[in-house]
């Protein structure tokens, strides 16, 4: 008789001693749960609480789909759930306890992403390979899903000097244990030269791109005039095939000292400006990177995996909890990946994915993020007669 491997309860037991290792101040009920939420998420790649319950299996003895629902609701309106709480605990433990493939930077992407159901999410994610996964987020909720509609009270929290300023240096501290020198990327929503001189002064880096209009007063030096002029971003020229670059520019009031790199950009309608610590060429190269690994990120959480848009919660606090169970889903699911991907030789006599493919030059790229390897992984695994394990340990490899 063939067996049957990654059962429910084999998974849900997996992630259970998991949590165990992780001192939680919640509920024997609400740490016992967890687990076959997160199962429950990735089974159904789907975040309504009407297809999680389809795929949600515990020892309660709810056979009802219904009940099943009105549980999963109460758990995500439970005010004494802190799902941010759950999250940073879990991302510190797994950070705390990282293994180091090879010596790398770390690069910490922030962005936001606005919903259609009108919340926003201030994420910060950290690059592994080409994606990102997440490791510090706060959401609000707003009066509009569009960019230039975000609400006055919105903007006074979320993207308020206080809540980032705040934001990177909790993620400095979780960074630490890697010893490593971070590389903050921003787009122009992150335009604060108050933000740059703050990750500075802490002895890392930044890139941040500005805005062309902006009204950021930038001194540079005149070689032949042999003292600083004034300019702004309209100002510079820019072609289409040549980059500009000015080292040791004075900008802002308080004349802070950085660099610039001017370039047109395929990604971009708008030519990129962007201000720096680090080398102007370098600069240009790093903030590239920020495209592909943030969007393969949003896109895992909406349309590439977990369809986060489909909720009908419109509660806040609801909304966090889910978000939460939801960013640690998709953890879950890259460190499945990065795991096959360290591993292949060893594994791939009992489940060949390709993952790779050779282009016209024969070089080797990428035909699966490490997120979608995680979740094909997951849909030929979970209980099948493969002979393959899914982790469940949340070893991070970087």
């Amino acid at each position: 008789m063939n067996k049957l491997y990654n059962k429910e309860t084999d998974i849900v037991k997996g992630l259970s001693d998991f949590f165990s290792k992780i001192d939680f101040h919640f509920t024997k009920p609400q740490i016992k749960i967890i687990p076959h939420i997160i199962s429950s998420i990735v089974n159904a790649e789907n975040i309504t609480t009407l297809d999680i319950s389809k795929c949600f299996i515990d020892d309660s003895f709810l056979t009802n789909q219904s009940s099943i629902e009105k549980k999963l609701w109460r758990f995500f309106n439970n005010p004494k759930f802190n799902g941010i709480a759950f999250f940073n605990s879990s991302i510190k433990y797994i950070i705390n306890n990282y293994k180091a493939l090879k010596h790398n930077k770390l690069v910490v992407v922030m962005d936001h992403m606005f919903m259609k159901n009108n919340f926003v999410t201030l994420m910060f994610t950290l690059k592994v390979g080409k994606q990102s996964i997440p490791i510090w987020f706060r959401c609000d909720k707003t009066k509009s899903n569009r960019h230039h509609e975000i609400d006055e009270l919105t903007k006074k929290w979320l993207f308020s000097e206080k809540v980032i300023f705040n934001a990177i240096d909790e993620v400095i501290n979780l960074l630490s244990p890697i010893k490593s020198k971070i590389t903050f990327l921003g787009d122009r929503w992150f335009c604060n030269l108050k933000m740059m001189k703050h990750i500075h002064n802490k002895g890392h880096y930044f890139c941040i791109r500005a805005k062309i209009n902006s009204n950021i007063k930038i001194f540079i030096y005149d070689k032949k005039e042999k003292h600083y002029i004034y300019k702004r971003f309209l100002d510079f020229k820019t072609q289409k095939h040549h980059a500009l670059y000015h080292k040791n520019i004075m900008v802002g009031s308080f004349h802070f000292k950085c660099n610039l790199s001017i370039a047109r950009s395929k990604l971009s309608d708008d030519p990129w400006f962007i201000l720096s610590n680090i080398e102007p060429n370098q600069a240009l190269r790093e903030y590239s990177h920020r495209f592909g690994a943030i969007e393969m990120f949003f896109k895992s959480q909406k349309t590439n995996g977990f369809n986060l848009e489909k909720t009908k919660i419109r509660n806040l606090h609801a909304y966090e909890n889910l978000y939460s169970l939801v960013c640690f889903a998709g953890l879950w699911l890259t460190i499945i990946g990065i795991d096959y991907t360290k591993n292949y030789n060893h594994v791939k006599k009992n489940l060949n994915i390709k993952f790779v493919k050779n282009n016209k030059n024969g070089k080797p790229i990428r035909i699966l993020s490490i997120f979608n390897l995680g979740l094909t992984i997951f849909r030929m695994c979970y209980n099948s007669y493969i002979n393959y394990k899914i982790k469940t340990n949340m070893q991070l490899y970087l």
